[in-house]
């Protein structure tokens, strides 16, 4: 069965004005541009919207691809609507590609391009190419059609109109993972943010890659930089899909594909992984820090995915912490402190409520006690202070301090009992 669609369907975009296309497509003119089309999200959307009735969200961006110069194309616009009204933002030239503004929308501009790696998982190298040929190496089917704005028409050379219609998420080639593994985590994007099911095809191809693991970087080469689909790129991916999107589906997805394993093995097997992260957010700790967390060892999957050293400091206070409390409980020397004995031990570790709430997120021993510290011991003070002891006589020095905790020490332990 055949998707049925209007070929004016793009006259129906909101926000999307007439005389911005014309506009476009007066400056492609101008740039000796042959061919000029809206690819990407906008056009699978819209799609969606047709056949199912179903609105995703409202437009926001715009993703054009040319057979031309993008550079030269952005130089034309900007000739063309004026200064006031355009500005551009970022300029890859290895990529060809250029990110712009017009009157508030932002629209990515990229030369079409054929994309080849010789190290699998790295960054591949590029050609110029057909829009055909581009639309062929992008990831999913669905996102992998195009409008060409002079011929108004659709550009479909995957049939990504036919998977639209099944609600069928299929990857558009057999080394599609192996090539990118990021491409794994947009697919547990899609499939909950659309309603899609990922074809049999692309989960067997998924588990096929993830078992055989053809790449050359291994988790056990420490000295060794990541390649940026399983480093940088992958922790992105990650990240976005953890702000952005239902993360506790998406996760279950993963996991039920086994492509967590990409990330770590111990995060893989993780039956609470949800509930930890819902913690770790409740108690204000971002989710892709507390996913980490949960890993055999944090502070190297913090490093392959270049956490901000913020995040990595975090992680390793927690993991120290976490050390420590282990020792403890293995030697039951807690059972009967106090309240004071457990802030000093607490705040000889740090004093960062964020890294405290990592460790009750992971619901280990003695996580109770980190939740009675971050919910209020750490709250209670002294009653009197430096200035009022120095009034007294005190002298400035190791002895008021030692002073102050003693007080505080009493104010912690004032009616309060622990089991």
């Amino acid at each position: 069965m055949k998707a049925p669609v209007d070929p004016e369907f793009i006259s129906n975009f909101q926000g999307l004005s007439k005389a911005l296309l014309k506009s476009l497509i007066t400056a492609a003119k101008k740039a000796s541009i042959e061919r000029i089309a809206i690819v990407g999200g906008v056009i699978r959307d819209e799609l969606i919207h047709i056949i199912h009735n179903q609105t995703i969200k409202n437009f926001n961006d715009l993703d054009l691809i040319i057979e031309g110069s993008p550079e030269i194309f952005a130089h034309q616009i900007k000739q063309l609507l004026g200064e006031s009204r355009v500005s551009i933002n970022r300029v890859n030239s290895n990529y060809q590609t250029i990110e712009l503004t017009i009157d508030g929308i932002c629209i990515d501009i990229a030369r079409a391009r054929l994309e080849t790696y010789p190290h699998l998982a790295k960054n591949p190298a590029t050609s110029n190419t057909s829009i055909e040929n581009d639309l062929k190496r992008r990831d999913f089917t669905i996102n992998s059609i195009a409008f060409d704005l002079k011929k108004n028409q659709l550009i479909d050379p995957c049939n990504g109109k036919d998977a639209i219609l099944n609600r069928s998420l299929e990857l558009n080639h057999s080394l599609s993972i192996s090539e990118d593994p990021t491409r794994v985590i947009r697919a547990a994007r899609y499939s909950t943010r659309l309603n899609f099911q990922l074809s049999s095809a692309s989960l067997h191809q998924i588990e096929e890659t993830i078992n055989s693991w053809p790449w050359d970087w291994t988790s056990n080469k420490r000295s060794e930089a990541p390649p940026p689909a399983l480093g940088t790129r992958f922790g992105m991916e990650v990240e976005l899909l953890l702000e952005k999107e239902k993360w506790a589906k998406c996760l279950t997805k993963l996991q039920e594909w086994g492509a967590l394993v990409l990330l770590d093995q111990k995060i893989q097997q993780e039956k609470y992984l949800n509930r930890k992260l819902t913690w770790a957010s409740r108690l204000g700790v971002q989710r892709l820090t507390a996913l980490v967390a949960t890993a055999k060892d944090p502070c190297a999957l913090a490093s392959r995915l270049q956490l901000t050293q913020t995040q990595q400091n975090l992680l390793k206070t927690s993991v120290d912490l976490n050390e420590n409390l282990d020792s403890i409980y293995k030697s039951q020397a807690y059972i009967n402190w106090l309240p004071s004995q457990w802030c000093e031990l607490i705040e000889s570790h740090t004093l960062n409520p964020n890294a405290i709430a990592i460790s009750i997120s992971l619901g280990k021993p003695l996580w109770r006690y980190l939740l009675h510290w971050w919910g209020r011991w750490r709250h209670i003070k002294s009653k009197t202070t430096a200035q009022n002891l120095m009034k007294k006589g005190w002298s400035e020095g190791p002895e008021l301090g030692m002073e102050l905790k003693r007080l505080r020490d009493m104010e912690l332990n004032k009616n309060i009992k622990l089991k």
